[in-house]
């Protein structure tokens, strides 16, 4: 059903595309520098589109591109911030479990020698 929806839609702007050239078939005087040449409107039109989407495609690109690498980035940066509080934090209680088990020694120790 999908694929039935898309073909329609295909169809109905090629017969829209087909119309339009049919519309607009008077031949045009284009001056580009020093040089000038003749061409069917409908022919400026498409290749004028056409270009504008090239142009479009290749700017949004380059924007995907640098916002991929700024996204890899950080990533890295925000692992690295992850990977430096799991150390921090587990160096922290390594320091708080050995103070405890120090002063849990010395209660105990205390303890024995008032027994």
């Amino acid at each position: 059903m999908k694929n039935q929806g898309r073909l329609l839609t295909a169809l109905v702007v090629a017969l829209l595309i087909v119309i339009f050239a049919l519309l607009n078939t008077q031949s045009i005087e284009i001056s580009f520098g020093f040089w000038k040449f003749s061409l069917p409107l409908v022919l400026v039109l498409i290749v004028s589109v056409l270009l504008g989407v090239l142009i479009t495609v290749l700017m949004s690109t380059v924007t995907t591109l640098r916002l991929k690498s700024e996204l890899k980035e950080s990533r890295r940066k925000n692992a690295e911030i992850k990977n430096n509080e799991k150390k921090r934090y587990e160096e922290e209680l390594a320091k708080v479990t050995a103070e405890y088990q120090r002063k849990m020694n010395e209660r105990s120790t205390k303890k024995t020698q008032t027994d």
